[in-house]
Parts: structure tokens; C-alpha cells; sequence
């Protein structure tokens, strides 16, 4: 994304990135051009100058003349107000933004969404009858509906009271594991994006000015202040093991690697995420045979933040990142120090796996 553009107001904008990541927060304080950087990509707003493309598909190319329609861009927006049609029900609202399908995806999606998002007891409802919660879970089916190469959400949870906000953040996270698409998610709450993001663009008067992990933009301190952080992995792969169980390949930087899967996994998907707790992973430095895990992911200490008798230890394995919860007995020990090498440990049965 390359983008410039002056409102009629005085305010510019200038942004010039690249994101691959599962999902990416735009993040910064109300007025930093987050929302604006948003329109452009989902093309309600054109800027002066700009390149926008996805998977090598230009929506966007000023110099060439491009500016693909927002219709054309296959994008599923989901606004902070929802915007459905109050005149129709939950149901019609959620069929009105389905689209042919491509081949290689089911014929209509409608019954999926219904289940996932928990819909079927609205469908018959009007939007004026539900509540923010339930009208937002609407919005992200109505986006779904349209079956989008990217999701675009502004500010979702922004309308919704507090006690519903993380049912609300669950559902998006449903979303990208169901469906396996990528997402753009403006906030400017960091407890949000510590939650739902892997991937930062800090935004401030209209410029990027910063990018990388929670952990990194907004430190590790703050991302363990907001509870025990929850390790999320994707497998690349996940074929059968000669036992009868299940392998998932891991992409660790320079080292493929494979996880043992708990042996109950039914149909797994070809591409999936396995989620455990930082208290499941066990650290280890050197030598590593005689222990019992048998899975093991190489990783590189990127920050230790101390707690009451406990350290959680940041971890960087390629551009996935790990935590580990272990006692200061254990640093100590096993000498830990940022940019230490270690083995990290996990059994099968602390695997969940997110399809």
C-alpha cells in the first residue's frame, strides 16, 4: 500500500507499507488517519496518489489509471455503526451481500456463517430489535456473505458496551480461523489490538510511524498487563503420523518443523492454528534429549517481563511469535537473557486445535 492524499480541511496523509500477516491493527489515537487509510483501501475515498494492490491484484494504481470500484475489490467492510438495511430482516441483510462464489469455495455460505456467528434465533428479526452485540455479529456475517479476499474492520467493537466487547473480539477471531482470511482492524484501544492483532501499523498525524508485534510496538509489559498472553500457531500442514494421529508442520524461520497433535482431531483442514497457554510451554537450553515432550519449536528470547515469582518470556520463532510462562528459578538456571537460543517444549494434550 502506497498512498497520498490532502482532505479539504489541511489534513494529509502519507502511508507506505506491506502486511502479510493473519491479522493487522491500524492503531493510533482518534484523528491519526486510520479510518481514511481504510476508505482508500476499500475505495470510497480515492486518493491523489496511490498504489494498492492485494495478492498481486491491483485495486489501486493512480499513475496507470486503475481505481477498481468498491464493489470490484472483493472486500468485506464492517463499519463502526454496522449500516444494515433497518427495513429487512437479519436473514435478508445477510443474503442482499452474497456474491457468486469463486469455484473453489462453497456454493452459498449462508448456513456456515449462521452457525459460526451464533445467528439462527436473529434470522427473522429486524436490526432495530437487536442489540450492538448482536447488529456488529450481523455486520461481520453481512461482510462474510460477500465472500471477501480481505476483511476490513473499523472500530467494531467501539459501539458495543464494555461486558460485550470480548464476546464481540471472540467472533472476529472465529471469523479469521473459520474462513482463513486475512484482516485489517482499526482501533485505538490498545487492549484490542494486544488481543485480536499479530501485526501493528501505528498511525499518528497521518503518518506511519511505527510497525511490528504487539509485544514490539507497545511492549511486552503491556501485552502481559492485559492477561496471560495465548500462543496462537499456524501449521502449514497437517497430514497422518504412522501411529494413527496427526502431525502439524510448523514453519519456524529457517527450520520446518512438526507438532504432534492430539490423537482425537477429526478432518482436519489442510491449513489450521494449534493454541496453548504460555503456562503449557516449557523452556529448555543445550541438549534436549531424555525429555518427555516430544514437541519441540527452536525460538529466540526477545523480552523477559517479570512477574510475582514467574517470568513470562516474549519468543520469536521466524515471524511467529511465542510466549512462555516459567518461574525466576528458572531463568536463573537455564541462564536466560534476551537473544538466548532455546527449545521450546509443549505436550500434545495442551494443544487445541482452532480450524
Amino acid at each position: 500500500v502506497h498512498c497520498e492524499h490532502q482532505f479539504k480541511s489541511g489534513f494529509d496523509v502519507a502511508f507506505n507499507f506491506d502486511s502479510k500477516h493473519r491479522i493487522t491493527a491500524l492503531f493510533g489515537p482518534s484523528g491519526a488517519g486510520k479510518t481514511s487509510l481504510l476508505m482508500m483501501i476499500a475505495g470510497f475515498v480515492v486518493p491523489d496518489k496511490g498504489y494498492i494492490a492485494f495478492d498481486d491484484r491491483v485495486l489501486l494504481d493512480t499513475e496507470a489509471g486503475i481505481a477498481l470500484a468498491p464493489e470490484s475489490r472483493h472486500l468485506g467492510v464492517v463499519f463502526q455503526d454496522q449500516r444494515l438495511f433497518p427495513h429487512l430482516s437479519v436473514e435478508d441483510n445477510l443474503r442482499f451481500a452474497q456474491r457468486p462464489s469463486p469455484l473453489n469455495r462453497e456454493e452459498s455460505p449462508f448456513t456456515r456463517i449462521a452457525e459460526v456467528l451464533e445467528l439462527n434465533d436473529l434470522l427473522q428479526r429486524r436490526p432495530a430489535s437487536l442489540s450492538g452485540g448482536e447488529r456488529q455479529r450481523v455486520a461481520l456475517g453481512r461482510a462474510l456473505m460477500s465472500a471477501p479476499d480481505l476483511m476490513l474492520l473499523d472500530e467494531p467493537v467501539t459501539s458495543v458496551d464494555e461486558p460485550r466487547r470480548e464476546t464481540i473480539l471472540s467472533y472476529v477471531e472465529r471469523v479469521v480461523h473459520e474462513w482463513d482470511v486475512p484482516m485489517l482492524y482499526v482501533s485505538h484501544h490498545r487492549s484490542e489490538v494486544q488481543r485480536v492483532a499479530d501485526w501493528i501499523l501505528a498511525f499518528d498525524k497521518g503518518r506511519l510511524t511505527e510497525q511490528g508485534p504487539p509485544d514490539k510496538v507497545l511492549g511486552a509489559d503491556a501485552v502481559v498487563a492485559a492477561g496471560e498472553p495465548v500462543n496462537l500457531v499456524r501449521l502449514t500442514k497437517v497430514s497422518p503420523s504412522q501411529d494413527g494421529g496427526w502431525l502439524g508442520t510448523v514453519n519456524a524461520g529457517n527450520t520446518i518443523t512438526q507438532l504432534r497433535l492430539p490423537a482425537n482431531l477429526k478432518n482436519p483442514s489442510k491449513s489450521v492454528f494449534v493454541e496453548f497457554a504460555a503456562s503449557d510451554v516449557m523452556l529448555a537450553s543445550g541438549n534436549t534429549e531424555g525429555l518427555s515432550a516430544r514437541n519441540r519449536l527452536p525460538a529466540i528470547v526477545t523480552d523477559l517481563v517479570p512477574r510475582t515469582g514467574r517470568v513470562f518470556v516474549a519468543l520469536e520463532m521466524g515471524e511467529q511469535r511465542l510466549w512462555a510462562e516459567v518461574t525466576t528459578h528458572a531463568i536463573e538456571d537455564l541462564g536466560l537473557v534476551i537473544g538466548s537460543n532455546v527449545t521450546c517444549l509443549i505436550k500434545s494434550a495442551a494443544l487445541r486445535v482452532v480450524d
